[in-house]
């Protein structure tokens, strides 16, 4: 038995990018979304062609590419055999060395090019090179893309990672990163039903050429229809001189010529296999396409099928592989959690495990032997847990010290609540932005005509390649047991697309257990999200725009003292979106308005010691006066308990208050407002 103890464990979340509206793949949004990515590796593949001399098919060089095969499923059928994985992989090989007499044996070349189901992990363990985890993933959406690779990943430089899952955004077969990508985002992503020749595989897409499409995609190659019919055969459609030019894709297996600029003028080729035609038609690729590919393998793609890395993942030739023990592997749904939550624990265990073994230190249960256990922890602590896992030719121990970190939850801060982002500060003060990728993210805009006041929140999706990247604003924990009557949370927004044929999602997701798990409240995209022209430059409202309102009720929610609400945009080749005059409570009523007084008065502006606070109505309150500087740093607060007589409050700041444009707020349990003050010395 092997026991492995880590003292801490940090998981890696890895954004896979690519979805498409298109009937089959998913390459061409994939594409327009990382077009500074595709761009710059033309470059690099364009300059490796031009620098070579003659085809880049060296006959002394075979290019292996390790591969491992995670398979997403909940026990459904999508939970393929080992053996429909090893026909995809017989497939790959069949198409991309033209074994003869094969279903691959077309008009085509021989690219030199073959697959290996990986036979050691990253860590050197023996392995199927098959990932099996049960999960609701399976059915994925764009939003979680991150939370699909963090399930499985191995090192993208050295195995090319295949997802097969149940359903891709809906009717998508598959999608593939193009070289050069992020590299937390290389693989190709399968359905299971046009995955493999035998199983679950479903006509016209049963023969496993779907998959040979999508790893051309990997590989650097295009749609032979990329670009329609063009003008020059070499430098325009796809950007290979021996495929004929096609005007859009074709499907079915139809004997056509859609372009004639071609000379000689010939038929489209649908025996590619970068077409859309089904796969009994598919059988070749071409020299120009081998090249292409051999240009990826000599620059972008380099160290995967390296005598080192062959060895290493055990796709050596003289290798042999022993019969596999199991290694012990998991995740959890988060790490850091509060008090009473109760966390899900997904097994990653690899090579055929038979039974498991549960340990966790201070949750409930203590001990489990499901495959994907839920825990609730009621005690405050840090604790361990441990996975013994048994296998057909043995067992392994996996123990994670200090894993799972319980803390007390602290009640959100009372309802009502305004934000409409008029503080120079960005974030407001309580909002906190999830930019993950370090990427293009939400930021404050004053350019456009904004529902009310100067400001409002804005994402550019239109510079924003990360496809698939979901941004959040992370409004404050509220405490919803502290409303009378029914909350809604409401705001306006404003969008408009760069493409008919695409556009970026607007989602509200929810938490009650401490962002340990989220359930989406809101969801808005296509038409239903639009509030301008489509446009290609960047789309800012004026004072024409009809901002739309959002209006969630939050009435199931009203027993939980802590509620935790994300606004998340997910870029998909859009463009600007908009948000402003955020508001939880009442549907239609602003703060000031649901409480029935006025806005508090703030003067002088500018001030030089003294600030005056009128209050919008006489009544005892506890009020808290808070000032910040530009950046958003506390600069003096003060609780100030009034009698009910009081109209007037004057404080005094502190005497080393900076001077200049400084942010003032006063908040109550009945109100919270903001004002740019100006101090002078």
């Amino acid at each position: 038995m092997r026991n492995k103890i880590l003292l801490s464990f940090i998981a890696l979340l890895f954004s896979f990018s690519a979805k498409s509206q298109q009937p089959v793949c998913g390459f061409d949004q994939w594409k327009a979304e990382h077009l500074a990515f595709v761009n710059a590796a033309e470059s690099v593949i364009q300059n490796h062609l031009q620098n070579s001399e003659g085809s880049l098919r060296n006959l002394d060089t075979i290019y292996t590419i390790p591969v491992v095969v995670h398979v997403i499923h909940n026990g459904g059928i999508e939970n393929i055999s080992d053996a429909q994985v090893q026909s995809q992989i017989d497939v790959l090989n069949e198409d991309y060395r033209k074994i003869p007499f094969s279903n691959g044996d077309g008009n085509g070349v021989d690219t030199y090019i073959q697959f290996c189901l990986a036979k050691l992990d990253p860590d050197g363990d023996c392995t199927e090179g098959i990932v099996r985890i049960q999960s609701l993933l399976t059915n994925h959406d764009s939003y979680e893309r991150a939370q699909l690779s963090q399930l499985s990943s191995w090192d993208p430089s050295r195995y090319l990672n295949i997802y097969v899952v149940k359903t891709i955004g809906g009717s998508v077969l598959g999608y593939a990163s193009f070289p050069g990508g992020p590299v937390d985002q290389d693989g190709v992503v399968m359905v299971h039903n046009a995955f493999g020749t035998i199983g679950t595989v479903t006509a016209p897409y049963n023969l496993g050429r779907t998959c040979s499409h999508e790893a051309g995609h990997w590989f650097g190659l295009y749609h032979t229809f990329n670009g329609g019919c063009g003008i020059d055969l070499c430098n325009d459609g796809d950007l290979v001189c021996d495929t004929p030019p096609v005007v859009n894709p074709n499907f079915g297996c139809p004997n056509v010529n859609t372009c004639s600029n071609d000379f000689p003028d010939v038929y489209d080729q649908i025996e590619n296999y970068m077409d859309y035609t089904n796969d009994a038609c598919k059988s070749m690729l071409t020299e120009g396409q081998s090249d292409r590919m051999h240009a990826t393998l000599n620059s972008m793609r380099f160290d995967i099928w390296q005598p080192a890395n062959i060895s290493a993942t055990g796709c050596d030739s003289n290798y042999a592989s022993p019969a596999c023990i199991v290694v012990a592997d998991f995740i959890s749904n988060g790490q850091q959690v509060c008090l009473g939550n109760t966390v899900s624990f997904t097994n990653k265990t690899l090579n055929d495990p038979t039974s498991f073994e549960w340990i966790f230190a201070g949750g409930d249960p203590s001990t489990s032997t499901v495959l994907n256990p839920q825990v609730t922890y009621s005690s405050v602590g840090s604790f361990d847990v441990t996975l013994i896992t048994t296998g057909a030719n043995g067992s392994d121990t996996l123990t994670l010290v200090n894993y799972i970190m319980v803390s007390p939850p602290q009640p959100g801060q009372a309802i009502p609540y305004d934000e409409t982002f008029e503080q120079a500060i960005f974030p407001p003060y309580g909002i906190v932005i999830d930019n993950s990728d370090n990427g293009i993210t939400w930021e404050r805009d004053t350019v456009a005509t904004q529902f009310e006041g100067v400001a409002s929140a804005k994402i550019n999706n239109l510079i924003n390649t990360n496809y698939g990247q979901a941004d959040a604003l992370i409004l404050p924990a509220y405490d919803l047991t502290s409303f009378a009557g029914s909350p809604y949370l409401t705001f306006r927004w404003a969008y408009a697309k760069s493409d008919v044929n695409y556009s970026d999602e607007l989602i509200v997701l929810l938490s009650t257990d401490c962002g340990l798990n989220f359930t989406q409240v809101f969801y808005k995209s296509g038409s239903s999200l639009t509030t301008g022209p489509t446009q290609v430059t960047p789309y800012i409202p004026d004072s024409t725009t009809i901002w739309k309102q959002a209006k969630i009720n939050l009435n199931n929610y009203v027993s939980f003292s802590r509620v935790i609400i994300k606004i998340v945009n997910v870029t998909d080749g859009g463009n600007n979106l908009y948000i402003d005059s955020l508001h939880i409570g009442s549907p239609s009523l602003t703060i000031i308005e649901e409480l029935n007084v006025g806005s508090p008065k703030v003067y002088p502006n500018p001030f030089t010691d003294e600030i005056v606070v009128e209050l919008p109505a006489a009544a005892a309150k506890t009020l808290q006066l808070s000032l910040y500087d530009e950046l958003g740093r506390k600069i003096d607060t003060k609780t100030i308990l009034t009698s009910g007589s009081e109209r007037f409050i004057h404080w005094k700041p502190a005497l080393n208050s900076p001077s200049g444009l400084l942010i003032f707020e006063i908040k109550s349990d009945e109100f919270f407002c903001t004002e740019k003050l100006v101090r002078q010395k």
